[in-house]
């Protein structure tokens, strides 16, 4: 079930609703809502500029075969755009996530001094060559999980407006795999109703139903292993793999209505962050996770 634009609180009120009603996640909303207010208007502007770019042609055939329509490692990636992002969200980034301020300075003057630093940075992230980036990480100083996760917030406005621009093009097909339809890249979270799970991509945050009973990574048919939950907040859970030990978050259907999905999906975080320090892995491209942690 989704809610309709007109139907959801602004990004302002969601969080201060969230921050009342989920205090056990006040500690890991908080360095995010500045980013959440300062990426909304850049998201604006990047859906009106996708719309002017020709878009991909769908095939049934390939798409039925478990292609998706445009691979993420084929992402056309605007280098100016990609430094609009930049200029906007660093600073909020700076100033949001203090107890890696020091590297995310380190990151950016990187990025001001050397021209082709951001783009060499994203482009590997979204090749998914990690070790590159563990390299370039190092070769700065930082943590390259900061490294990662900066790349990804960076990537991640570009992704969601090219993925409001292509999900409409896939609506209506055969689809029921546990990757995107849209950009192939695994599911960040999903919202479960009778009939199975509203999958919300990890990276370009296209949604799509997924009604099997399995693993949506490796297939394995359930009933899943451990999960983690906030007692008294069940319809709030963290599902893992027994075969693959990856985990999913999870919000039941009838769960904070009324708020933004990427609001939302915070509430998930603590209990992702327990799941992470048991051992279980998480999506890779999901702007809520520090990368490969």
């Amino acid at each position: 079930m989704t809610q309709s634009d007109d139907q959801l609180l602004s990004i302002p009120d969601a969080v201060q609703r969230l921050r009342r009603e989920r205090p056990h996640a006040r500690a890991f909303l908080d360095p995010f809502v500045g980013l959440l207010l300062a990426r909304e208007p850049l998201l604006a502007e990047l859906d009106r500029e996708a719309g002017t770019v020709p878009l991909p042609k769908p095939d049934p055939v390939r798409l039925g075969q478990g292609a998706s329509l445009s691979p993420r490692e084929e992402f056309p990636m605007d280098r100016l755009a990609l430094r609009r992002v930049f200029e906007a969200l660093h600073p909020v980034l700076a100033a949001g996530f203090r107890d890696i301020r020091a590297d995310l300075l380190n990151v950016g003057q990187a990025a001001c001094r050397e021209p082709e630093f951001l783009d060499e940075a994203v482009g590997h992230l979204l090749a998914d060559r990690r070790a590159a980036l563990i390299a370039l990480g190092r070769s700065l100083g930082v943590d390259p999980r900061v490294l990662g996760f900066w790349c990804v917030q960076l990537a991640t406005p570009l992704a969601m407006a090219r993925g409001r621009a292509l999900a409409p093009l896939v609506e209506g097909m055969a689809w029921n795999r546990g990757y995107c339809p849209v950009c192939g890249s695994w599911p960040g979270h999903g919202r479960r109703d009778e009939t199975g799970l509203v999958m919300a991509c990890s990276f370009c945050a296209a949604t799509w139903r997924f009604a099997r009973r399995e693993c949506p990574h490796c297939e394995a048919p359930g009933p899943q292993g451990q999960v983690y939950a906030v007692p008294g907040y069940e319809s709030e859970r963290v599902t893992v793999c027994r075969r693959c030990n990856h985990f999913l978050g999870e919000l039941a259907a009838e769960a904070l209505p009324g708020l933004p999905p990427e609001v939302a999906a915070l509430t998930l975080t603590p209990i992702e962050l327990l799941a992470r320090q048991h051992g279980h892995r998480p999506a890779t491209m999901d702007w809520r996770q520090m990368v490969w942690g």
